[in-house]
Parts: C-alpha cells; structure tokens; sequence
C-alpha cells in the first residue's frame, strides 16, 4: 500500500467548536424549502397541446387521403378485370395489349 501523507492530514484533523442545536433541523428545512421551488410543475402550454392535436388531425387527413386514392385505384383495377372476365372483346383485347 502507498503511504499518502493527506490520509495523516484527514485523520489528524477534529472539528473545533460546537454547531448549534437545531443546525441540523434547518439544513433540512432549506433543503426540502429549494426543492419544492427548484422543480416546477410539469403542464404543458396550450400551445403544446393546439399543435399536437393540429399535428394529429392534419397526420390523420393525409393518411385517409391516401388510403382513398389506394382504394380507388385498387377498384379501378377490379373493375377492369371484371369487365374483362364477362366482355370477350375486352378479354381480346387486353391479352393484345402487352
């Protein structure tokens, strides 16, 4: 083990004096007196909670934009593919049709 000449020093040194009788009880007091005032309540603005529900509503109309135009596209095609079964000259003519 290395011998460190400030563990002497630590050991060496005592407290001079008396602190007085109820130190203890205010450093407690100021203690739990900061943290109530140091960590405010979390609440969100209403700015926060327009633009989420603004974010959310103009999320949710681009996606049902979306899916209407896949669902009119995927009709067309059925649409197309039905008229094709049961009209001959549409089936002749799509399989001329690469």
């Amino acid at each position: 083990m290395s011998h460190d000449p400030l563990d002497e020093l630590l050991q060496s040194w005592r407290e001079k004096g008396r602190l007085p009788a109820r130190f203890q009880r205010e450093v407690w007091e100021r203690l739990a007196l900061r943290s109530r005032e140091a960590v405010p309540p979390v609440r969100p603005h209403r700015g926060a909670w327009t633009m989420l529900i603004v974010a959310s509503a103009v999320a949710f109309l681009l996606a049902t934009g979306q899916a209407r135009r896949w669902e009119e596209k995927r009709w067309t095609e059925l649409k197309a593919q039905y008229f094709q079964t049961v009209d001959p000259q549409a089936l002749a003519a799509a399989q001329r049709t690469p």
